[in-house]
């Protein structure tokens, strides 16, 4: 497909695509849904077992703890590639995984038990450590301490016997470790008893000690102490707040006293006033010595109870070693009963469920792949049909003509088969004159025939190719067989010097007298050397077999006034000639006619062919351009249509202008 812009790609053009390519197209579609029907048949379903542990909390202080980052650390131990490692050994060393007590690892139903029972009976696979490393799985489920182990290949009974073996495995090191670190841990806690042991005793005797030396067996004598000193604290508290308030009615009587002084009252009332204030300041002096008395009793007591405080410190600080100690001492004792029994050993997971034998594969099935793979091939093939269509630069329509060229397409000139001479073609012609072929041989007629006001003029063509083998001597003998039906007066010129063939095609026609020195006169004697082909009506001239160079027949003066007599004669005039990329001649032949015809193979020249032949064609040095049409021959009309090479409604002739 030849576009004007390689970027441009509509809908129509894809269509037409399509249809041009649907070969290629179900081919891909077919091979990949083939494919993938074939993987589906050959691949083995893949099944996978699955076996569940419950990680165990930690209680702290009475306080249920659950540590996320610990169910984590447990599920990459259970994938980490030395337990993997750990269990390609068990499978090769091992003859087969053991029942798991239920009393030890937790409760399992009758069917994973009864799967657990048949897995033990099993050969161990013949499993590799990559191989395991695989199929081997583990994960948390969902927002839980479960932890889901599980192994993937195509035996469901040795997916399960393996997946029962990896748990089985690791909860063994896992009660293996507990023990050795309870044992460890009893090593030291029996190592550090004797230790505490002496210290308590050392303790113990160091107390008894002290209270026979200071007979302080009781602490009652320091008790009665402390409480006469409380309550003389007391006593004190309640003697100044006391005095704080006799002060206060001193004070206010003083202020009557000078108050009433200073008045024009009875002396009387100033008497009386004055007796109670004596009697208040008396009260306030009592009050004084009583404080002062019990400031001077509590400090007789504190300065006893302070030298007999210190006897009493040492005596509770020797208690307090002593009971250390003996906590210490017991609590060793009872760490070491709880290690030496089983309820020291509390491994970090336990088993919940024992994987079973899967019923169904797991892996999804392969035939469903089929449609999606037809889709990726269609999509595939679509891609592969766009850049072969883009690649494919070869000239089959007019469209084609019109963009590669930029010269008009006159015609597309159905192929022939088994029609080689001019009577097959003179029967083909006249016995079938609305055959294809016929047809498009009269459109040609009717485009490169010279019209004017006088009536139809003589025409000159110029029929040449890109290459050898694309049927110009066939074009050229069947408008030539056309054109003598229509009565006019036809001469056919040969003037391909490197491979004639036009008199081959025509049949048999009398040889003309060439000068033994090889040349040709241009007279009108010459014109005895032209013959007519029997029963067509066509005549026959070629100057081929002269042997002497093309440029020296063609250059020379003789041969335009040849022509020139021969329009006057003739009505028109084919002159097939050589390729015009390969015979420099036909560049030279194209300045001497009306109109050139350049022929190319439907399907089989190429754009950059004809391209290359249109430069030559319009490389020679003339004053008016060369006035050039493209006819596609042998075109196969079936294909031509089918694949819509021809855009729809585009006439194959097109209509003759200004006699061009």
């Amino acid at each position: 497909m030849i576009h004007r812009n390689s970027d441009e790609l509509h809908f129509r053009q894809i269509a037409t695509l399509v249809r041009r390519r649907w070969l290629l197209i179900g081919t891909m579609v077919l091979l990949g849904g083939g494919l993938a029907a074939a993987a589906g048949i050959l691949l083995q379903p893949r099944y996978t077992a699955k076996a569940q542990i419950l990680y165990e909390t930690e209680v702290q202080d009475g306080v249920t703890v659950i540590d996320e980052t610990a169910v984590e650390t447990l599920v990459e131990m259970l994938i980490s590639p030395n337990h993997v490692h750990r269990l390609s050994l068990s499978l090769k060393e091992g003859p087969g995984p053991t029942p798991i007590p239920t009393d030890a690892r937790g409760g399992t139903d009758v069917n994973s038990a009864q799967a657990t029972a048949d897995g033990a009976s099993l050969p161990p696979p013949d499993l590799g450590y990559e191989a395991l490393n695989r199929g081997l799985n583990a994960y948390k489920e969902r927002q839980s301490r479960l932890i889901a182990v599980t192994f993937t290949m195509t035996n469901p009974e040795t997916a399960a016997f393996i997946a029962n073996r990896a748990v089985e495995l690791f909860l063994e090191l896992e009660e293996k470790y507990q023990r050795e670190r309870r044992a460890y841990a009893l090593r030291l806690i029996e190592d550090r008893i004797p230790k505490a042991q002496a210290e308590f005793d050392q303790s113990e005797r160091a107390l008894r000690a002290h209270k026979i030396e200071f007979g302080q067996s009781d602490t009652t004598g320091l008790d009665m102490t402390d409480r006469q000193i409380a309550d003389l604290n007391r006593q004190l508290m309640i003697a100044r707040s006391d005095l704080e308030l006799r002060e206060a009615r001193v004070e206010q009587r003083r202020m009557d006293v000078h108050l009433a002084s200073g008045s024009t009252d009875v002396d009387d009332t100033v008497a009386t006033d004055r007796a109670e204030l004596e009697g208040l300041i008396l009260d306030r002096d009592l009050v004084e010595a009583r404080l002062r008395d019990i400031e001077r009793r509590l400090e007789i007591f504190r300065r006893g109870s302070f030298e007999a405080t210190e006897s009493w410190t040492r005596l509770r600080e020797l208690e307090r070693e002593a009971a250390a100690a003996g906590q210490n001492y017991e609590s060793l004792l009872r760490r070491s009963a709880d290690l030496s029994g089983n309820s020291g050993l509390r491994p970090s997971a336990r088993l919940i469920t024992t994987a079973s034998i899967p019923n169904e594969p797991s892996s999804p099935n392969p035939m469903l792949f089929v449609v999606p793979a037809m889709v990726a091939s269609l999509i595939v093939g679509g891609m592969m049909a766009a850049l072969v269509e883009r690649l494919d630069q070869r000239l089959r329509g007019e469209r084609d003509i019109e963009v590669a060229l930029g010269v008009p397409c006159i015609g597309l000139v159905p192929k022939v088969t088994r029609i080689r001479r001019a009577p097959a073609l003179r029967r083909l012609l006249h016995d079938h004159p609305f055959d294809a072929y016929t047809e498009a041989i009269r459109g040609l007629f009717v485009t490169t025939t010279w019209r004017s006001t006088q009536g139809i003029q003589p025409t000159t063509l110029l029929v040449t190719s890109c290459a050898n083998g694309e049927g110009k001597t066939t074009l050229v003998v069947s408008l030539a067989i056309y054109a003598a039906r229509l009565k006019r007066r036809v001469l056919v010129i040969d003037l391909d010097f490197r491979s004639p063939g036009l008199r081959r095609v025509l049949g048999e026609v009398e040889d003309h007298d060439i000068p033994a020195d090889g040349s040709l006169p241009w007279d009108a004697s010459q014109e005895a050397g032209i013959f007519t082909v029997k029963g067509t009506g066509i005549d026959y001239f070629s100057v081929t077999h002269t042997g002497n160079d093309p440029l020296s027949v063609l250059t020379s003066d003789g041969f335009p006034k040849l022509l020139s007599r021969l329009r006057e004669t003739y009505d028109y005039i084919l002159i097939d000639s050589g390729p015009v990329v390969s015979a420099t001649e036909t560049r030279l032949l194209a300045s001497m006619v009306d109109r050139v015809i350049l022929t190319v193979k439907w399907g089989v020249t190429n754009a950059r062919a004809g391209i290359t032949a249109m430069q030559h064609i319009r490389a020679t040095g003339t004053d008016q351009p060369i006035p050039v049409a493209v006819v596609i021959n042998q075109v196969k009309p079936g294909v031509q249509r089918r694949r819509r090479y021809s855009e729809p409604g585009q006439t194959t002739v097109l209509p003759q202008t200004n006699g061009i």
